[in-house]
C-alpha cells in the first residue's frame, strides 16, 4: 500500500460533534498520541444534527463516505457514540467493517471491532456504596439514559446490583428513564418530587445531573441540603456548575493512548486482546453533600468563564461580519479572500484546503451542480501558510485524496464534507498549529461556506441562463447561425474596429433559389432542411472570421474585412463548389441553388454597412435574374 500523506502510517478516525468537551480532549490526546507513536491522523468530522430540529445537513454527510480512500488507511479508530445518527453510524459501520486494517471501537461497545471501552460498573457500584455507606442513604432514586443505549444498561444494571448488594430494593426510589440530555430533567423532577423526594438520584451522565439539580432548585427543593445528586463522565460544565457535581471520571487520556497503543501493536504483528476495559475514577464534590471546594477556587472558575464569555462574544462579532461579507461573494476567490480575513476564532491553523468535485470539462460544482462526488476535483481554496504542501495542477483524480507533504513530520488533518441539501461541492481538509482541535465555530465556517456554494451555483446558472437566453435571441433556431439581430450587433462591433484600421470591407448577400417551389411540391420539412444545408454551406465556407447570419426566410449575409478580390472569388468558388459536392451526394428530388451577390470597397467609402449590402443585394438580385434566365433557356 501507498503511503497516503508522507511516509508515516495514517490512521482514520470517525467521529461526530468535535465542538463537545469530550471530544475536543480526544481529539487533542488522540493528535499526542499519535505522534509520539509516530503515525498521522484522519479525523473525519460529522455534524450530524444541528440544534435539536435541523437534520438535513447531517443527512447528506454520508457523501464523505463515498471518497474516502480506505484502501490507503493503514488503522481506523471509530468513536461511536450515540451523537452520530443511528443511519449514519450504520453506514459508516458498513464501510469500515469491509476494511482489511485495523479497526477499534471506542466509547461503545462493537463486538466486530478490537475496543477500548471504559468500566461502566465500578464507579455505579461505587457511588451507590458512597450514598449507602458514607451518607447513610437508604432512598436512591436513579435517573437513566435512553433505553436500550449500551451505556445505559450497563450503567442501570450496576445501579440494581449494588442497591441489592447493599440491602436495598434493586429500584430504589424510582428509576426514570431518560435521554441522557438536559431537557429530560423537568419530567425527571416531577416524577421524584411525586414518587416522595428520595434522599439522593444517581444520574447516568453529568448533562441530566446539572439540568436535574436546576430543576430542583426551581421547585424549592435545595442541592444538596434537600437532596444529593450525582453524575457521570466528568464534563467540564460539571466542574464549574454550584453544587459542583459529584461524578465519575473517564479518563480520556487513557482511552487515547490505549487505542493508538493498541494500533501501533497491531501494525507492528503483534498480537493484542480484543477488548481492553480500562478503570474509572469516582469524585464526591457538593452536589453530594461533600467536597465544597475552596472560595478562592470557585472564583478562579467563574473568572475563567468570565474570559471565555468575552472571548466567546468577539468571537459571536466576527462571525456575524463575516456571514455578511459571505452574503455579497461572487466568486470563489471572494469566498477565500473572506475566509482569510475572518478565520480567527476557531484556532490557530496551518493549512486550509477546499477540494471541490468537477466533471471531466474541469467545471467545479459551484458552477454544475452535483448530486454526488464525482471522480475528479480541483483545488478551489488553497491556503497553506508555511507552504509545504504540494499543490495539485489542474484536475486531479480524487484517489489522490490529500497533497504530498514536503516534510516527514507525522500530521494531523481533519476532514470534512461540504454540501448543501442534496449539492455536493467537496470536501475541505485542515490542519491546526497546535494539537488542540479547532472549535465549534470552524463548523458555522463550513455551513456558510456551503451556503455561499450554493449561492454561487444559483448565480452561475443565472448566469448561464441569460447567456442561452441572450444566443437564442441572436440565433438562429433553425440553421445556427446568428439571426438579423445578432448579425447587425456583432457587424457594428466589427465596423467599428475595421475603421481605425481603413481596411476593406466585402459584403455577400446570398439567397436561395426556388425554395417556394421546394416548400408546395415536397413540403415545408424539406424546405426547412434545405435552409438549414444553405446555412451549414455557407458557415462551412467562412474560414477567415467573417461574419454570417440567416436575415430572413432563404436570405443570408456574410460580412468579411480585409478580403482581396482573389480572396471574395474564393468565397464564392467554395460556395458553388460545396452547392455542387452537396447536389451529387445526396438523393434529394431537388437540386439546391443560391445566387450571390458580392460588393467590395474600402471602409472609407461608404458611411454605413447598409450601404455594403444594398449594392451587394443588387448585385444577388442581377444573378437570381441570370439564374432564371439560364433555366427557362434549359427549358
Amino acid at each position: 500500500m501507498d503511503n497516503m500523506i508522507n511516509s508515516h502510517k495514517t490512521i482514520g478516525v470517525f467521529l461526530c460533534g468535535i465542538g463537545w468537551d469530550y471530544k475536543q480532549e480526544l481529539c487533542r490526546l488522540l493528535n499526542i498520541a499519535a505522534k509520539e507513536y509516530g503515525h498521522n491522523l484522519l479525523i473525519f468530522n460529522f455534524i450530524g444534527r444541528i440544534g435539536e430540529k435541523y437534520d438535513d445537513y447531517g443527512a447528506y454527510e454520508d457523501r464523505l463516505l463515498d471518497i474516502i480512500p480506505f484502501d490507503c488507511l493503514d488503522a481506523i479508530i471509530f468513536e461511536n457514540s450515540n451523537i452520530f445518527s443511528d443511519d449514519i453510524r450504520k453506514k459508516i459501520h458498513r464501510s469500515i467493517a469491509k476494511c482489511s486494517c485495523p479497526v477499534v471501537a471506542i466509547s461503545e461497545p462493537c463486538k466486530e471491532f478490537y475496543e477500548v471501552l471504559f468500566d461502566n460498573e465500578v464507579g455505579i457500584t461505587e457511588m451507590v456504596e458512597h450514598f449507602a455507606k458514607h451518607h447513610g442513604f437508604t432512598e436512591i432514586g436513579y435517573l437513566s439514559g435512553i433505553k436500550g443505549h449500551p451505556d445505559a444498561v450497563e450503567r442501570l444494571s450496576a445501579f440494581k446490583a449494588a442497591m441489592k448488594n447493599n440491602g436495598l430494593p434493586e429500584e430504589g426510589a424510582g428509576i426514570f428513564h431518560g435521554n441522557f440530555w438536559y431537557d429530560c430533567a423537568r419530567s425527571a423532577a416531577e416524577f421524584f418530587i411525586e414518587k416522595g423526594l428520595p434522599q439522593a438520584v444517581i444520574c447516568a451522565n453529568d448533562h441530566m445531573a446539572i439540568s436535574l439539580c436546576s430543576e430542583f432548585e426551581k421547585r424549592g427543593v435545595r442541592v444538596p441540603e434537600d437532596i444529593c445528586i450525582s453524575g457521570c463522565d466528568c464534563i467540564d460544565e460539571g466542574k464549574i456548575f454550584f453544587p459542583r457535581i459529584s461524578t465519575i471520571e473517564r479518563n480520556v487520556s487513557d482511552a487515547a493512548f490505549s487505542a493508538i497503543s493498541l494500533i501501533d501493536d497491531l501494525l507492528k504483528g503483534k498480537k493484542r486482546e480484543r477488548k481492553i476495559v480500562l478503570p474509572t475514577r469516582n469524585i464526591y464534590n457538593y452536589s453530594c453533600g461533600c467536597s465544597k471546594g475552596t472560595l478562592r477556587d470557585e472564583c478562579i472558575q467563574r473568572n475563567d468563564v468570565l474570559s471565555n464569555t468575552r472571548v466567546f462574544r468577539y468571537h459571536i462579532f466576527d462571525t456575524e461580519a463575516a456571514m455578511l461579507e459571505m452574503n455579497r461573494v461572487s466568486d470563489i476567490g471572494q469566498i477565500a479572500d473572506t475566509f482569510g480575513r475572518y478565520c480567527c476564532n476557531f484556532g490557530g491553523f496551518e493549512k486550509f484546503f477546499l477540494f471541490a468535485y468537477c466533471n471531466e470539462k474541469g467545471e467545479p460544482s459551484y458552477e454544475t451542480a452535483f448530486d454526488s462526488p464525482t471522480d475528479q476535483t480541483v483545488p478551489a481554496i488553497w491556503m497553506d501558510r508555511y507552504g509545504t504542501s504540494e499543490r495539485p495542477k489542474g484536475i486531479c483524480p480524487i484517489t489522490e485524496f490529500l497533497p504530498h507533504e514536503t516534510g516527514d513530520e507525522p500530521v494531523c488533518y481533519y476532514i470534512s464534507h461540504i454540501h448543501f441539501g442534496s449539492h455536493c461541492f467537496g470536501y475541505s481538509a485542515i490542519k491546526m498549529i497546535s494539537t488542540d482541535p479547532f472549535n465549534e465555530f470552524y463548523n458555522i465556517w463550513l455551513l456558510n461556506i456551503a451556503v455561499s456554494l450554493e449561492s454561487l451555483l444559483h448565480k452561475n446558472n443565472i448566469h448561464q441562463l441569460m447567456r442561452e437566453l441572450e444566443s437564442e435571441s441572436i440565433h438562429d433556431k433553425l440553421t445556427g447561425m446568428l439571426n438579423r439581430r445578432g448579425f447587425e450587433k456583432k457587424y457594428q462591433a466589427a465596423f467599428d474596429k475595421a475603421r481605425k484600421q481603413s481596411c476593406s470591407v466585402a459584403a455577400f448577400v446570398i439567397d436561395m433559389d426556388k425554395l417556394k417551389k421546394i416548400n408546395d411540391v415536397y413540403g415545408h420539412t424539406e424546405g426547412d432542411f434545405a435552409i438549414k444545408t444553405l446555412g451549414r454551406i455557407i458557415s462551412d465556407c467562412c474560414t477567415e472570421n467573417e461574419i454570417a447570419g440567416r436575415t430572413g426566410g432563404d436570405e443570408f449575409y456574410v460580412f468579411a474585412f480585409g478580403y482581396s478580390e482573389e480572396k471574395a472569388k474564393q468565397f464564392e468558388k467554395r460556395f458553388y463548389d460545396a452547392l455542387d459536392a452537396f447536389n451529387r451526394s445526396v438523393n434529394k428530388p431537388y437540386d439546391l441553388y443560391a445566387s450571390i451577390g458580392i460588393y467590395m470597397a474600402d471602409i472609407s467609402l461608404h458611411a454605413s454597412p447598409e450601404d455594403y449590402l444594398k449594392q451587394a443585394d443588387e448585385r444577388m438580385y442581377t444573378m437570381k435574374r441570370e439564374h432564371k434566365k439560364r433555366s427557362a433557356e434549359k427549358k
